[in-house]
């Protein structure tokens, strides 16, 4: 068996905003998976992303809008403005920069009606708490369960060198799917000529799996 490390990123990171009324989004650690991010660069740093459902789009203040490194925005589109965003080193505050502070990527809400100012989502792209993700060497692979009509539980022993209780994380496939599942994993961890060295078996965050030629289709992992 190759010395493949199996990643599972166990939990979405998402918080929409409603209504904003300025250019700041306060993330709360209810909505944003229990714990901010910290540091200046990590949005630069692909962290997460701030996309928005474009609403009345224009260049006065009863619109909202966009700078020129966009393009043509239209009603509808959805659009990633992360470029327009920095974060607050600790409090979890985003503040997107408006049009006349940067031309290019700036963003600027509807100040006339805010109610136009939906569907601004902040997406985590990388985990950066101990609840989101965790890799187990596949040595550390001990047995795999049925555990429900579209489950499977994976069993790990000694997680992070201190032996320690089974670890079970548990994959949400298509239905009736387990013995697919198994054998794609299998093909994976027991093929030298298919993969080496980090292997993302499921990653709700970025929602990633693990590819199929049996039709398994992922879903999630816990």
């Amino acid at each position: 068996m190759r010395n493949t490390n199996l990643y599972f990123g166990l939990i979405p990171l998402a918080q929409t905003f409603t209504d904003e009324a300025n250019q700041v989004l306060a993330l709360t650690t209810g909505g944003f998976g229990g714990t901010l991010p910290t540091g200046t660069d990590f949005i630069s740093a692909g962290g997460l992303k701030v996309t928005i459902i474009a609403h009345t789009v224009g260049t006065v203040a009863n619109s909202q809008q966009f700078g020129s490194g966009y393009g043509t925005v239209t009603v509808g589109d959805v659009v990633d403005i992360t470029a327009a965003c920095t974060i607050h080193a600790t409090n979890g505050q985003i503040t997107m920069k408006t049009v006349a502070v940067d031309a290019v990527n700036g963003f600027t809400i509807n100040t006339t009606t805010t109610a136009n100012n939906d569907n601004i989502v902040v997406t985590g792209l990388k985990p950066f708490a101990p609840a989101h993700g965790i890799a187990y060497n596949s040595s550390k692979l001990v047995g795999t369960a049925v555990s429900g009509g579209s489950t499977t539980a994976l069993n790990f022993v000694d997680n992070g060198g201190a032996l320690a209780l089974v670890d079970t994380i548990t994959i949400t496939h298509a239905a009736s799917k387990q013995k697919e599942f198994i054998a794609d994993l299998m093909d994976v961890v027991a093929d030298d000529n298919r993969v080496s060295g980090l292997v993302v078996v499921r990653d709700d965050m970025r929602n990633l799996s693990l590819p199929t030629q049996r039709g398994t289709v992922i879903a999630s992992v816990a």
